[in-house]
């Protein structure tokens, strides 16, 4: 068996570093400007953030467990940059309802099949408001999104106006470059979120009206 197998392994090597290689060339460009069309093709590969991996299902973890004190009983939760919805699966368990924002139609495809408890809508994050109609949330999470979007000031008022409370999370290596976004009335840091010595920075924000 391990013989008639031996043959294929290089192949499998070679569709791996083909992926790497893809995936990281797009999140490279996305470092500094942002190309929506390009988020859309880098989903034609499954899964290209490896957020199936045990390192993502522990920082998706404890991303709940600050939801779970920020918005006990959370009813309605929106999720920006919900993805293939590997991380809606774990925040339908810290909220009653969830609707997931995805710029990508692909990626939304896969997310409605993977997780049917949950609502997903195609569009930008900036038009998060159009999408969402009338309705307002409890929490708004931008998990690992700000960084790859075209308009985060427009993004952070947009969150806003639909919710009294904000969770953002951003991958340390460049949260750098939004941390200006987060001071001002409302906002605080709060513990960063720690997986195999990988970090990342959490902000939260709480209308200092409704308080």
């Amino acid at each position: 068996m391990t013989t008639f197998l031996a043959p294929f392994r290089p192949l499998a090597q070679l569709r791996q570093r083909w992926r790497a290689f893809w995936s990281g060339r797009w999140l490279d460009a996305g470092r500094y400007s942002s190309n929506y069309r390009r988020m859309d093709r880098l989903y034609l590969l499954e899964d290209p953030w490896k957020l199936s991996s045990a390192r993502e299902g522990a920082r998706f973890r404890q991303t709940n467990a600050m939801i779970a004190d920020i918005a006990p009983g959370c009813g309605t939760l929106l999720e920006l940059g919900s993805g293939e919805g590997a991380q809606t699966a774990h925040l339908l368990q810290v909220s009653r309802h969830v609707t997931g924002i995805e710029v990508s139609p692909i990626a939304v495809g896969r997310a409605r099949h993977a997780v049917t408890d949950a609502e997903f809508l195609i569009g930008p994050a900036e038009e998060a408001e159009r999408l969402v109609g009338r309705r307002r949330f409890d929490l708004v999470t931008a998990c690992e999104l700000l960084y790859y979007t075209l308009d985060i000031e427009t993004i952070v008022e947009t969150m806003k106006a639909l919710s009294p409370r904000i969770l953002v999370t951003n991958y340390e290596k460049r949260a750098h470059m939004l941390a200006h976004h987060f001071v001002g009335p409302g906002w605080s840091r709060l513990e960063d979120i720690v997986v195999d010595g990988t970090r990342w920075r959490c902000h939260l924000w709480l209308d200092p009206q409704a308080a």
